[in-house]
């Protein structure tokens, strides 16, 4: 049996819609699909309404390529940048008595968190990027803070890894004793 061409498109919209209704592609969602599990909930609610939800295996991946990242590269920041990014905000947490402060240090500088425990901030890139084998600054502009840390106990470093502003899930500083939230890079004040 031969079918004209308009017979073959018929056929193939009326099997296409035959399917469709079979495979409940009505609109309307099963109840096993009506609510995103608990991790997505948190990243489906800045989608607009209706929006499809996100593949998240690309996030995944991002997470897993910053989650070691210490000094396995260096950091290259142009002395343009240098110049207008001397110091930092930070708000610093001691997760044993639950004391919380906010210290500003400056670029190459330490703070005292109690006696023998000093938090050095090693760099800081207002616009973090990762290029081949370097960090660097894409602009001049505080548009994805990043600061590299180090926790020094007596002689001998106990954490170092970077603090991220905006996405704090890709920090790779961890240690049990002090949580370490970066607030603002402060930029150097023009002379007047």
């Amino acid at each position: 049996m031969s079918l004209s061409g308009s017979s073959k498109r018929f056929f193939l919209v009326t099997a296409s819609a035959v399917i469709l209704a079979f495979t409940g592609c009505s609109g309307e969602k099963k109840a096993e699909e009506a609510a995103p599990a608990p991790q997505e909930q948190q990243s489906q609610q800045a989608l607009p309404e209706g929006h499809q939800p996100v593949d998240k295996t690309q996030e995944d991946i991002s997470k897993a390529q910053h989650a070691n990242i210490k000094t396995q590269k260096t950091v290259s920041l142009s002395d343009e940048v240098k110049a207008k990014w001397k110091e930092v905000k930070l708000e610093l947490v001691d997760n044993a008595s639950g004391a919380k402060e906010t210290v500003t240090i400056k670029v190459g500088g330490d703070v005292k968190l109690k006696e023998g425990v000093k938090l050095k901030v090693d760099a800081l890139v207002p616009d973090y990027a990762i290029a081949e084998n370097t960090i660097e600054s894409r602009s001049n502009e505080a548009r994805n803070p990043a600061v590299l840390l180090e926790l020094v106990e007596g002689d001998k470093t106990v954490a170092k890894g970077w603090v991220f502003r905006d996405f704090p899930e890709f920090n790779s500083y961890n240690d049990g004793k002090f949580t370490v939230k970066l607030l603002v890079p402060a930029p150097a004040q023009a002379k007047k």
